[in-house]
């Protein structure tokens, strides 16, 4: 990056550190996505595709309404190529770059019907979150105009981005709901690594009531995954390891 764009880009950051509200963290980088054609844009993490709550992830929502309200009835989410890409990419890709990992039908149809909704191009930035599971920020527009050397650029701005806007979910007052004795049992034997399977036989209960209560632990501390949740209950110090 020359010195005009790592100036741009010190600003910026500096900007977003000094914001104290995700509404402004979000308006910042909304201004410098518009500066290459960019309209729309989600921040969120990614839970496995088959969670149903993979909308809990979600730290900011710029779809157009009716992409998100065709994507969710759709069930998209489990065939969403982009998703399925930014949870193994170490690198930012462009959209058109999945034509060459093979879609399934599936995929193709999630990309074409969301052409239909003005997201013709586009690009996503992996974020990979020790213990608390991947994340993505994904932008499109009917046209993007990212000049050569710019990605760079747009990718720490995507990661800063994100960083901030966890951080302020972090730092925000939420009524703080204790894990039940049960709940810390079970989360305490995920902690070493145990699965839901090996949870159910050493307990003596079916899988699906271990499953339903991750799903009751992870909405208690607002978690994306157990991963995430292990994380935030040794933080509450409800569990040890």
């Amino acid at each position: 990056m020359n010195n005009a764009t790592v100036l741009e880009l010190f600003t910026t950051i500096s900007e977003i550190d000094s914001s104290r509200s995700s509404e402004g963290v979000l308006e910042i980088f909304r201004i410098v996505l518009e500066r290459y054609g960019l309209q729309s844009f989600l921040i969120t993490g990614l839970p496995v595709p088959h969670d149903s709550e993979w909308h809990r992830a979600i730290l900011c929502d710029r779809w157009p309404r009716e992409w998100f309200t065709r994507y969710e009835s759709e069930n998209h989410f489990l065939h969403d190529p982009c998703a399925a890409r930014s949870r193994i990419a170490a690198e930012p890709f462009l959209w058109r770059q999945l034509s060459t990992d093979g879609l399934t039908s599936r995929g193709r149809l999630v990309m074409e019907e969301a052409t239909e909704f003005g997201m013709k191009d586009g690009l996503c930035v992996p974020i990979h979150v020790p213990l608390a599971g991947p994340a993505v920020v994904t932008a499109a527009s009917d046209r993007m105009e990212i000049p050569p050397g710019a990605m760079p650029l747009i990718e720490t701005l995507c990661v800063h981005t994100f960083r901030k806007l966890s951080s302020l979910e972090t730092k925000r007052d939420k009524p703080v709901t204790p894990l039940t004795p049960r709940e810390r049992e079970l989360l305490q034997w995920s902690a070493q690594g145990k699965s839901a399977e090996d949870i159910s036989c050493i307990l003596g209960v079916t899988t699906n009531t271990v499953e339903s209560h991750h799903r009751n632990i992870r909405e208690k501390l607002d978690a994306i995954n157990i991963a995430h949740a292990i994380v935030k209950a040794l933080r509450r110090h409800e569990i040890q390891i």
